[in-house]
């Protein structure tokens, strides 16, 4: 009888040891886990490949690719069935995307003035931008891509359903007065009002400043869909005016969109890193 209870009591120390061991494994793994979904993140910096051509006033092509290194990650840790909840939290803060919305395309050319189509210039700046936030290490989107048509609506609940940190639309101007150029910035009067403003000042500043374009107004409006309808801090830059003949002639210069782009990018950086303090 003594030697059974003891077989019981040295049973059950061993069990509770063995229950430790498991649970120490399990938080190994779970680290592991963690970093291999950080890793894969700083990875997927540079998945984008970009090829411009441009001959004269033509527009570029630009075919843009991505590899999802944070869903592979995230993938093999749910396979490794440890903290799954840790990996979705992980993957979400991954998954905070920079949207750069162009504006038009498809059969809404936009504004057309000699033969250039608003849509083509809004599509190649767009491009850059993604390019060179990608380049930063940001995690950028286009909205839409190629010269496929999509509705205002889809183009804010696509932006809303992603969980955007950010959404920039980007526009050409026009107006009857065949002098009139320069740089606005719009954003919108919902709950993200305040700091839309903040990023719409950020935008504006630096892409002026990039381009040595005028300085035009930043305007609050509660009309324009796409700003209005996004939940995140938005914004819609009109980078130039194409019924100017000189600034037209600018924008379709690979060089000059590269500067637009370039602003565009350093005010997005700013109101990240400074939450838009002059």
């Amino acid at each position: 009888m003594y030697g059974r209870t003891r077989r019981r009591r040295a049973g059950r120390r061993y069990d509770r040891k063995v229950g430790k061991a498991v649970r120490v494994v399990m938080w190994i793994l779970t680290i592991v886990c963690i970093v291999i979904v950080c890793l894969a993140m700083a990875l997927q910096t540079k998945a984008s490949q970009v090829v411009a051509a441009e001959a004269g006033n033509a527009p570029a092509h630009v075919a843009i690719q991505r590899e999802s290194a944070v869903d592979m990650a995230y993938a093999a840790a749910r396979t490794a069935s440890v903290s799954r909840n840790a990996a979705e939290r992980v993957r979400s803060e991954a998954e905070r995307v920079i949207m750069i919305d162009a504006g038009h395309g498809g059969m809404d050319g936009g504004c057309v003035f000699d033969g250039v189509l608003e849509k083509d210039v809004n599509r190649q700046i767009a491009w850059e931008v993604v390019r060179k936030l990608e380049e930063r290490g940001y995690r950028a989107e286009l909205v839409r891509r190629g010269d496929a048509g999509m509705e205002k609506i889809e183009r804010a609940a696509y932006a809303n359903r992603s969980n955007a940190l950010l959404y920039v639309s980007i526009h050409q101007n026009s107006c009857e007065y065949g002098d009139v150029s320069g740089i606005e910035t719009w954003y919108g009067a919902n709950r993200a009002s305040a700091e839309s403003r903040k990023l719409a000042q950020c935008v504006q500043r630096e892409t002026v400043s990039a381009t040595g374009a005028d300085a035009r107004e930043i305007i609050e409006d509660r009309e324009l869909c796409v700003i209005n309808k996004s939940h995140m801090p938005s914004c819609l830059i009109e980078t130039g005016f194409l019924s100017n003949k000189e600034e037209r002639g600018k924008l379709c210069t690979a060089q000059y969109r590269e500067q637009v782009a370039e602003g565009i990018v350093r005010g997005i950086e700013c109101y990240l890193r400074d939450g838009g303090d002059m």
